[in-house]
């Protein structure tokens, strides 16, 4: 009997939850009874991984989504007073959470128009919805391919490898490099543009590129290390005590124990979070999906954008459920004064733009536990970032491709591929476990703020989970590997292979093959009457076995600017007026 005839991505799973989570001796401050309530966690699905990467993709995305139903359950218990619920995933189901933005059976209208929810040749469908607010034209059919090839990894004069990155605006990293853009707009092919980069960068050396990129121009950019290099360098050192996230108490006389304001017979376990209020000051991908998390439980949020800010539109359908979006101008007092009047009523507050960009405005980390210290109960403030809140390197701006870069998770792909070079991992892996993350750990926060009272400050870090699943998660086994490797193929991915390229190339490969990622018993008809329209979506993945807690969204999702800065007296009520 062979490794192949005893594997099981479910049993591999339960570990990873057990062992690498709620054992973790980097998790130590954990609620009681949460390994009481951890029993009620049941998985089932495919034995053997169809997504086809080295790392436990499969084994991470379904442990990380128990962590969430079982927080859930211990606050469920102590809040309400309930037993702890069952709580079943589907670990095929659970994988399908990473390509919910870009799966081609998500659509709007779906028993009419059939709009596609991710930019196809023609978007104008979807703008009619969405208009493209993406200011750059970074993110879209348009975008010419000498910004689609600024994101990517280039060999370097030195031999090194180097993840470069156009943010949401190529220019600036273009100019750090002395690219002149307007020079090759006309390019007709990706490789053509990357060849541009290719002999640009390699005229330059690792630590002369990170410097230039970081300080001087203050742009995304790493140097593709390995995983030994991240753990021995001063910023892998200076977060190697964090898990997945982490909390600090900031205690108070008279902030006493407390949840949040319920509301008469809306506030119950069938919606455990209902009267929870969320200012979400985030984008993208990762913290975005930790408010849609606590959105789907009930939880009501204020997300707030601003006209002149550039957004990813194409997004915005999958990570806004269950939020209000409205503008407001913090270059204005005006709007300021709207904003600390939302969080003086709000119970949660997460922000996940670069760090320092919300201090700027009055609205750091400091200046909102000063704000609310008058107040009866405390609150919750979380605030993500790319490499972790210690260390040197805290302060620079990142992204899902930059924590895989930095952490040696691309260079393992890389090498499990044959190739000795990093690459980029398919799909936004750590940006969706990041988000589920960030969730739990505002859960946790809850939990304990009802015990203790006071303020707490949630850290959270794409490098934080990148971390976990390198040391906890890890990659699959050589000989389940290269199984699943040779159902595809044996396809061979090299460093400028960026997503533009791998994503297309995966979605067509699962699709071919029949995986359960096509099932359409994962997926469902959702209304959205921010739109007034259906949606076709992926399903919520926990799965309540007994039915007393209904997972969902209070509204739906909608453009930016559609509501009025203020929380309504009626947390049902559809569009802001």
């Amino acid at each position: 009997m062979t490794l192949l005839d005893t594997y099981s991505v479910q049993k591999e799973t339960e570990a990873l939850f057990w062992e690498g989570i709620l054992r973790n001796p980097l998790h130590r401050s954990f609620p009681d009874g949460i390994e009481d309530a951890a029993r009620s966690i049941s998985f089932s699905g495919s034995k053997l991984p169809f997504f086809p990467i080295n790392w436990r993709y499969a084994e991470s995305i379904s442990a990380l989504k128990a962590f969430q139903g079982v927080m859930l359950n211990v606050l469920l218990h102590k809040k309400y007073g309930i037993p702890y619920q069952s709580i079943h995933i589907d670990t095929d189901h659970a994988q399908l959470f990473l390509m919910s933005p870009a799966h081609p059976f998500a659509t709007i209208d779906p028993e009419g128009e059939k709009i596609p929810t991710m930019y196809g040749g023609d978007h104008s469908g979807y703008d009619k919805f969405f208009p493209n607010l993406d200011i750059h034209h970074l993110a879209g059919p348009e975008t010419p391919f000498i910004d689609i090839a600024t994101t990517n990894i280039y060999k370097l004069g030195d031999g090194r490898y180097y993840h470069v990155h156009a943010s949401m605006d190529a220019n600036p990293s273009q100019k750090a490099l002395g690219i002149n853009r307007e020079k090759y707009l006309g390019l007709p092919s990706f490789k053509e543009a990357c060849s541009v980069f290719k002999e640009t960068t390699s005229k330059h050396f690792a630590q002369e590129l990170d410097t230039l990129m970081n300080d001087q121009y203050r742009q995304a950019g790493t140097i593709c290390h390995s995983i030994d290099e991240f753990r021995a360098s001063e910023q892998g050192q200076a977060n190697a005590h964090v898990g997945l996230y982490e909390i600090h108490h900031h205690p108070s006389t008279h902030q006493r124990p407390a949840w949040w304001t319920d509301v008469t017979k809306q506030t119950s376990p069938t919606r455990p979070l209902f009267g929870l209020k969320i200012v979400d000051l985030t984008r993208i991908i990762a913290s975005p999906t930790a408010v849609r998390e606590l959105a789907e439980m009930g939880a009501s949020v204020m997300r707030i954008t601003a006209p002149h800010i550039t957004d990813m539109s194409q997004l915005q359908l999958d990570l806004g459920w269950g939020k209000w979006n409205s503008h407001l101008d913090l270059r204005k007092e005006g709007d300021r004064a709207q904003l600390r009047e939302l969080i003086m009523d709000a119970d949660v507050v997460i922000d996940g733009y670069r760090p320092n960009v919300m201090k700027k405005w009055g609205f750091g980390k400091e200046e909102i536990l000063e704000m609310v210290r008058g107040r009866e109960k405390g609150i919750i403030y979380a605030h993500e970032n790319c490499y972790g809140w210690n260390g040197p390197w805290a302060h620079r701006s990142g992204w899902q491709q930059i924590s895989d870069a930095v952490t040696g998770v691309s260079l393992e792909f890389g090498r499990a591929m044959g190739v000795d070079e990093p690459v980029t991992p398919v799909f936004p892996n750590s940006d969706f476990c990041t988000g589920i993350a960030g969730a739990v750990g505002v859960l946790d926060a809850l939990i304990q703020r009802a015990e203790k009272g006071g303020s707490f400050v949630v850290d959270i870090a794409l490098n934080y989970y990148s971390q976990w699943l390198v040391s906890s998660c890890g990659t699959y086994p050589q000989e389940i590997w290269d199984d699943l490797w040779s159902r595809y193929g044996k396809f061979t991915f090299r460093s400028t292979d960026n997503m533009s390229v791998t994503i297309p190339a995966y979605t067509k490969m699962l699709s071919e093959k029949n995986t359960p990622a096509f099932n359409e018993n994962y997926f469902e008809i959702r209304k959205n009457g921010a739109l007034g329209v259906n949606v076709k979506t992926v399903k919520p993945i926990l799965r309540f076995e007994e039915g007393n807690v209904k997972l969902g969204y209070n509204v739906g999702s909608r453009p930016n600017g559609t509501d009025v800065a203020k929380w309504p007296n009626d947390l049902m009520t559809e569009i802001i007026s």
